[in-house]
């Protein structure tokens, strides 16, 4: 009897170990299922079966196993591109009906704290219906975008063209528990044949530039001779100015000089013999002309005085004879 009594207790911790084990699996669930942790960045839409009863705030709560379950939605910034890979490429015709074979858009977003309710009623547990949501939406404001522009006013004003996207994404999602933050258009691929036009367009814009410059230097440098000449002009004309100015002066002032020398004399006569005087050097005049005979001799000046002075005896010793005569 004591041997069948210790032979069925030992039969029996198997069953107490798995019981035991059972429970202790049991106890943790509900733990799990009770204690709930949002994290920061984070919110949870709390559902009693099925319907919204509480939003969770980032930190510890409790929720009844079996009857609530608690949703977390991140509300950190997230970033979805469309058209990255080769399963979603996107395509479009730009207005001048040239071939846009790929292209990549980036939306910026979070969802809105605030409407974290409505998270949960428009996407569900699944945030993957994001991309059947607004994927749709995307494509088909970029398409009709791009048909409102020429391929090179696509390649060259691609800012304006984002701008004027994401001004349309943010107005078509602002009924949404998301807030768009920016929307960029990453890449745009044409066509090899209509990216070789460009090519060339773009190489034959650079000769034609380089033409103008080139031009514009020619034109500049005879512009610096024409006004080096001028420059060169005025400056002689300038300095035969000045020498006929000077010559002006100089014949004004003999002629003031001349003038009032004129005035002077014609105002004091004896200035006139003083002048005379003055510049006489002493010498007479040998002969003076006479109405008859032509030249008359005078006496010279230059005589010796014998020849005066016997002269002189001559004429004096002729004169008592000639008184006497008379």
């Amino acid at each position: 009897m004591a041997l069948s009594g210790s032979n069925s207790n030992k039969d029996k911790r198997p069953l107490i170990y798995v019981g035991a084990t059972v429970a202790l699996a049991l106890l943790i669930a509900v733990i799990n299922h009770t204690i709930v942790v949002v994290d920061e960045g984070e919110k949870g839409v709390v559902t009693t079966f099925g319907e919204i009863s509480n939003t969770f705030e980032p930190g510890l709560h409790f929720a009844i196993p079996g009857v609530q379950q608690v949703h977390k939605y991140s509300t950190r910034v997230h970033k979805n591109v469309f058209g990255a890979t080769k399963d979603s490429i996107l395509s479009a015709y730009s207005y001048d009906q040239q071939i846009i074979e790929s292209y990549r858009i980036s939306i910026t977003w979070q969802y809105n704290g605030t409407k974290i309710e409505d998270v949960y009623k428009q996407f569900g547990v699944n945030e993957t219906i994001f991309h059947t949501v607004v994927s749709p939406l995307v494509q088909q404001t970029s398409k009709i975008l791009f048909g409102h522009y020429t391929s090179q006013t696509i390649v060259q004003k691609r800012s304006e063209l984002s701008k004027e996207l994401d001004n349309s994404i943010k107005n078509q999602l602002k009924d949404y528990p998301i807030i768009v933050l920016s929307v960029q258009i990453e890449d745009v691929n044409f066509s090899r044949s209509y990216e070789n036009i460009i090519e060339q367009t773009a190489q034959k814009k650079q000769e034609v530039e380089k033409a103008k410059n080139e031009l514009q230097k020619v034109e500049i440098e005879s512009q610096q001779l024409v006004a080096r000449a001028e420059s060169a002009n005025k400056a002689k004309k300038l300095e035969a100015d000045a020498r006929a100015y000077a010559i002006r002066v100089q014949a004004e002032a003999e002629a003031n000089a001349i003038k009032l020398k004129a005035e002077a004399l014609k105002a004091n006569k004896e200035l006139v013999a003083l002048t005379i005087a003055e510049k006489w050097n002493g010498s007479v005049p040998h002969t003076v002309l006479g109405e008859a005979s032509g030249v008359v001799p005078i006496f010279s000046v230059n005589a010796n005085a014998d020849g005066l002075g016997a002269k002189s005896g001559s004429a004096s010793g002729r004169q008592p004879a000639g008184e006497e005569q008379n």
